[in-house]
């Protein structure tokens, strides 16, 4: 090659050196700058004449007198790496060009005619790189983030699910989901156990219209599937139809479900078992007729108490009010005539038949309500009763058991405990043919017991109640009803053959506040 083509080859080499963004020098064994392409200039580090002899350390920190300068440490690293034939290399962030650089110092062999060790050192400003590096690490990390985000949401869903899952297993009610043709896709466990299903039986063979009473299969067509594919849901009344033949009636909800297309194509089905309410329901029926009959059945008790009152007020009141008017007068008369001895002996005569109306008057009041119940409290009462009842009815032995203070029994109940001890005493001398009543009055745990015993001839209890006579029960029925409106809780137990006994238990906590007989 001749020179001409050499000098041009050099040219062309020394305008693409140029044209390189890599800052480029060629040094000596010395670490002094022989040349460097253009991008000095460009980086606005001085001409590319004028930095001969220079050091690279000088030309780039031209005012630095740092020690511990990372480019100076450099330059001392590459002189002794040179000699060895061996390249050296830094990265790092230089404050005073604000750049991010990438210094490598290669090793070259000596130029043609030269015994100088010669080396190149290239210098590339990797800030971009490095931006776009921590660019695409944000991006990553986000990335990464939203991954981890994600998963934890496919997570919480797949916990949620399996939550959900466990609480439709586990709920009471009937809770069933269907294809848009009425094909089971799942049943619960109350579902299970409503319709009778064996554990094994493949739920998805059944149709859900298989589940129901005709009549409810009807309506389900008719009304509810209508409502639900028009308005997204219907809740009415149904019943389901157990393997076993038992009808169960229910309180369904039938909610439609629809696709991205938007038609149907499922539905979910939510039944609760009212059977228990509707036996509550039967039961309350019963309880309004039967506190209807009781109604009734009092206000003749009523009439009845008034005419025996009244009877009493008139054939024994009223009669001994005549004699005494009567003896008034004819004392009167004695008085008139100067009779006083015989006007003496009238007086105590009246004076008795006074007191014997007093006595009358007595048992009428103690037989409404005795006033040792205001003026001294239940236990006196009770002693005065038993002492009045044993004397009236000697055939029939009293046994008492009293373990409770007057103080324990709050007042409402004071009256309530009598009447129930009447009401009970009266229908034992008028049906049970006993000759021994056990009563007993305690107060155990919080809780104030009274109990009633016979030892008579006893009685069904289901046929005392079948309502064949309209005063069949009335005492049973209005101690029941006393009892429960005092706030106490009524049992009783009676067998043909071995008596009866009434047991009533109050919760003091709350009989303070129940109501006593007026």
């Amino acid at each position: 090659m001749d020179i001409t083509s050499l000098e041009k080859a050099k040219q062309q080499w020394q305008f693409v050196a140029d044209a390189i963004p890599i800052l480029i020098f060629l040094i000596d064994q010395h670490g002094s700058i022989i040349h460097a392409n253009r991008t000095l200039e460009r980086w606005g580090l001085g001409d590319v004449r004028s930095i001969k002899g220079q050091s690279v350390h000088g030309t780039l920190h031209p005012t630095c007198t740092a020690a511990d300068c990372p480019i100076k440490e450099l330059e001392r690293e590459a002189l002794v790496e040179m000699a060895l034939d061996r390249r050296t290399r830094l990265e790092t962030f230089d404050p005073q060009l604000n750049r991010h650089l990438a210094i490598n110092v290669q090793p070259i062999l000596p130029g043609s005619g030269q015994h100088e060790l010669l080396a190149v050192v290239s210098i590339d400003d990797t800030s971009e790189l490095k931006r776009s590096k921590k660019h695409i690490q944000v991006l990553q990390d986000n990335l990464r983030e939203r991954i981890e985000q994600e998963m934890l949401k496919r997570i919480e869903v797949a916990d949620v699910q399996a939550r959900l899952l466990n609480i439709l297993s586990k709920t009471p009610n009937f809770i069933a989901m269907t294809a848009s043709d009425g094909t089971l896709l799942y049943l619960n466990n109350a579902g299970r156990a409503m319709l009778k299903l064996e554990d094994s039986t493949d739920v998805y063979r059944l149709k859900m219209f298989e589940c129901l009473t005709p009549e409810a299969r009807a309506k389900l067509h008719a009304e509810a599937l209508p409502t639900a594919l028009r308005d997204g849901m219907w809740s009415g009344s149904s019943a389901l139809l157990a393997r076993d033949g038992r009808e169960v009636p229910t309180t369904q909800v039938v909610i439609a479900h629809r696709g991205k297309n938007g038609e149907a194509d499922s539905f979910s089905f939510v039944e609760q078992d009212m059977t228990a309410w509707v036996r509550s329901e039967a039961a309350l029926r019963s309880s309004q007729e039967e506190l209807r009959h009781l109604s009734a059945q009092l206000l003749n008790v009523q009439e009845d108490e008034r005419r025996r009152i009244a009877a009493d007020l008139h054939d024994v009141i009223g009669q001994t009010l005549s004699v005494i008017k009567l003896s008034i007068d004819d004392t009167a008369r004695l008085v008139n005539q100067g009779a006083t001895a015989e006007a003496g002996t009238a007086l105590v005569n009246l004076s008795a038949r006074v007191k014997d109306a007093l006595v009358e008057v007595r048992r009428i009041s103690m037989d409404l309500r005795p006033t040792t119940l205001d003026d001294l409290g239940i236990l006196p009462t009770l002693s005065w009763f038993f002492r009045e009842f044993e004397a009236a009815c000697r055939n029939i032995r009293v046994v008492k058991e009293i373990r409770v203070t007057e103080s324990a029994i709050p007042p409402p109940l004071k009256t309530t405990i009598f009447r129930l001890l009447q009401e009970a005493t009266a229908n034992i001398v008028k049906h049970s043919g006993a000759d021994q009543i056990s009563f007993g009055l305690t107060h155990e745990a919080h809780t104030l017991h009274l109990s009633i015993a016979d030892n008579g001839r006893g009685f069904e209890p289901s046929q005392r109640f079948d309502g064949e006579r309209p005063d069949q029960g009335l005492g049973l029925r209005s101690m029941k009803e006393r009892a429960r409106l005092s706030g106490g809780s009524y049992v009783l137990a009676s067998e043909i053959g071995r008596g009866t006994t009434i047991s009533v238990a109050w919760p003091l906590t709350c009989s303070a506040s129940a109501g006593g007989d007026n």
